[in-house]
């Protein structure tokens, strides 16, 4: 009843997308509208597209910021090409969940972490309906579970505008018109694929859909007396068949050449059809089918650091802008997500979290007077503010403690209220400073994030260092706990876990003392880039490189151990800070 009001007022104002459509929001696409087969879906279009048209979708919804996102775009691209002539039967979509615009749908989809990959039936007009897919790092296994789920509906609903699926069956009864039932009549042409078991077929069948009005495809198993007819030999074997005329034109093994996003069959196919069919129109429905993908390409300006080191020094800095923007994702986008209510450790994360930013958020920005010799100071306003916001949200948390939950509706009305009340300080319509990408994909909120990170420990040292007693590990704990709970990128978490936990456990031993909780952070970072390094996410001129590089800090690199040098070279950069 819920969902029905929700979508009643949706499709007051929604509209239908296509593959032309520019999503609406703010935030940059992982996919290229118009130039990819992959429609782009936002909070506008979403119920009206997926929801009101005779076919089926699969949906990513993905956040732009997302390694795992990235890293698995191009293989959602190649599953969008594999299956892009399916598109009557399945529609291949994303919708990006890290715009603020399309915060509603994607919570109505009980989308928690990223990228999750949806099967929206073709009856499906909710978002229970839908079923999950695995993001594999392959387009040919997302092809097969995509095939099987369209077989699978098709076993039950037995469309009359979808390929038959079923296998001929052949008895002593059967005419050659037998095999040419649910056939359009348009269809001069049938193609039947032989095949030894329930498998190729189904995806052979859907490949060709596009060319239903000229040429049919149905599919028949090695067993069938069709194969001793046609004294088929060898499978899957693909036969061609013209209307009235049982001589097949053509009979081949299937697939025995591959051509870019599809293989040497349907080429096969087309050029017998052409060279045979006399109508225009048959010609033009095949000669559309067979166009080349769009491929597009982006010049990118890169700045050669070990050429022009000075010119790199300058694109590193901490800049306040980022980490305002880092923590208002982290605080509000990041949560808010949670389904129902923050309890038990994710209430517990969370408050820890929020203290820490209250206790050691860098309000103050530090640099040197070359005159004077002296550290001059300078208040950074709007971190200012910020802090004031954490503030009251950890007694906020701190009044549930008790209770160890607290609504997520609750908190999200607490968190715009009090940013109201102190006049918003997160610079959201502002692009990213430091963390700005070579392109939007690049870079962004998990850039913010990890500076932000480094900047609490660093802070978190020097408010506490004349402090005895000193729990080195609580700063980072709570960062830990937060990722646990809250980073969406579900793999980037569970990478971030392994590490903190298996790999460079975060323990005692390696926090021993103050400094150790600097220390420890930039050690693990430097196992991610390290990681990283050539991955497909890798910005090309921020590279993964272990922290700080040479061009940044010459005198840092002893040994690749960490000095005396290298921890006052991490103090000085992260308490210099760029102002909003």
């Amino acid at each position: 009843m819920l969902f029905a009001l929700c979508a009643l007022i949706h499709s007051s104002s929604a509209a239908i997308s296509s593959f032309s459509y520019v999503p609406l929001g703010s935030n940059p696409t992982l996919y290229q509208p118009g130039l990819e087969p992959i429609m782009h879906l936002d909070q506008h279009t979403f119920y009206d597209t997926v929801f009101r048209q005779n076919h089926a979708f699969v949906v990513e919804f993905y956040a732009d910021w997302c390694g795992h996102c990235r890293a698995f775009a191009p293989y959602y691209r190649d599953f969008a090409y594999y299956v892009k002539e399916w598109n009557p039967i399945v529609t291949v979509a994303a919708i990006n969940c890290a715009d603020s615009f399309n915060a509603q749908v994607c919570s109505e989809n009980g989308i928690t972490y990223y990228p999750i990959l949806k099967y929206f039936p073709r009856t499906a007009r909710s978002p229970s309906q839908a079923q999950n897919l695995e993001t594999k790092h392959s387009a040919e296994e997302i092809r097969e579970a995509v095939m099987r789920m369209v077989a699978n509906e098709y076993s039950v609903a037995k469309y009359p505008d979808w390929p038959n699926f079923s296998h001929i069956i052949v008895d002593a009864h059967s005419t050659y018109g037998h095999l040419w039932e649910g056939i359009p009549e348009s269809a001069n042409y049938l193609a039947i694929i032989f095949e030894v078991y329930d498998g190729i077929g189904a995806r052979f069948m859907l490949d060709l859909v596009s060319r239903s009005n000229v040429l049919g495809a149905r599919r028949a198993l090695s067993n069938s007396p069709l194969v001793q007819m046609l004294r088929i030999l060898q499978f899957p074997t693909v036969a061609l068949f013209k209307r009235d005329h049982q001589q097949a034109l053509y009979m081949e093994m299937y697939g025995n050449r591959q051509i870019l996003y599809s293989n040497s069959t349907y080429s096969d196919l087309d050029r017998v059809i052409l060279n045979d069919a006399h109508d225009s129109q048959a010609l033009q429905t095949l000669r559309s089918t067979t166009m080349p993908p769009l491929m597009t390409t982006t010049q990118i300006s890169i700045v050669d650091c070990n050429i022009y080191p000075d010119s790199c020094r300058q694109l590193y800095f901490v800049s306040e802008t980022d980490m305002l923007k880092a923590m208002r994702m982290a605080l509000y986008d990041e949560v808010i997500r949670t389904p129902g209510y923050v309890k038990g450790e994710n209430f517990t994360a969370l408050a820890d979290f929020i203290t820490l930013l209250s206790n050691h958020f860098p309000v103050l920005s530090f640099s040197n007077d070359a005159r004077s010799r002296r550290t001059i100071s300078t208040v950074l306003r709007n971190s200012e503010r910020a802090r004031m916001i954490f503030a009251h949200l950890r007694e906020y948390l701190e009044q549930r403690r008790d209770d160890n939950l607290v609504s997520v509706d609750d908190y999200k009305r607490q968190f715009e209220n009090v940013e109201r009340v102190f006049a918003s300080p997160f610079p959201v319509s502002s692009s990213w400073q430091h963390c700005k990408g070579t392109t939007p994909v690049f870079r962004g909120y998990t850039c913010g994030l990890w500076t932000t990170f480094h900047a609490l420990t660093v802070h978190a040292y020097i408010d506490t260092i004349k402090e005895n007693g000193i729990d080195a590990l609580k700063p980072l704990k709570a960062i830990q706990s937060w990722v646990r709970s809250f980073f969406g990128c579900e793999d980037c978490k569970n990478h971030f876990m392994n590490m903190t936990t298996k790999m460079f456990p975060m323990t005692e031993r390696r926090v021993r003392y103050p400094h150790d909780m600097m220390t420890y952070l930039w050690r693990a970072h430097n196992i991610v880039n390290n990681r990283l390094h050539g991955d497909p996410t890798e910005d090309p001129q921020f590279l993964k490189m272990q922290f700080p590089p040479p061009f940044l800090c010459p005198i840092c690199h002893s040994g690749g151990q960490f000095s005396r040098r290298q921890v006052s070279f991490r103090r000085k950069i992260l308490t210099q800070i760029s102002k909003v």
